[in-house]
């Protein structure tokens, strides 16, 4: 038996069992996620990595904590909440992962529906 053989031989079972929790991690969907990618297919909505559009349709719903009044100045007026302010950043990504303007809010409302349907639409 070579050097190498006896060197690997006694770690084989933990490596069969790190591997084996690997693949498993990789290979398991999360049913949320699933739902969603649906929707997106249903509603005719393209778009990027399916991983970069989960994660910004989690982030509309990080974004749903943030304050909706408009925040007035005196010297520039009124400016945008700093949810609407959030808002038009997540469309520009989105529109940046290939979904068009008139289906951004399609988006933002399947997003809603799987992920945080407590939220204000």
């Amino acid at each position: 038996m070579s050097l190498l053989a006896m060197t690997v031989r006694p770690f084989l079972p933990a490596l069969a069992v790190a591997a084996a929790l690997m693949t498993g991690a990789v290979a398991q969907a999360d049913p949320q996620d699933d739902q969603f990618l649906a929707l997106l297919a249903r509603d005719g909505i393209p778009g990027g990595p399916p991983d970069q559009l989960i994660a910004l349709a989690h982030e509309r719903c990080n974004d749903d904590s943030l304050p909706r009044s408009a925040i007035f100045t005196l010297h520039f007026g009124a400016q945008p909440s700093p949810f609407s302010s959030a808002m038009l950043q997540l469309a520009a990504k989105l529109e940046g992962q290939g979904v068009p303007g008139p289906q951004v809010r399609p988006f933002l409302l399947d997003a809603i529906s799987v992920y945080c349907p407590d939220a204000h639409s």
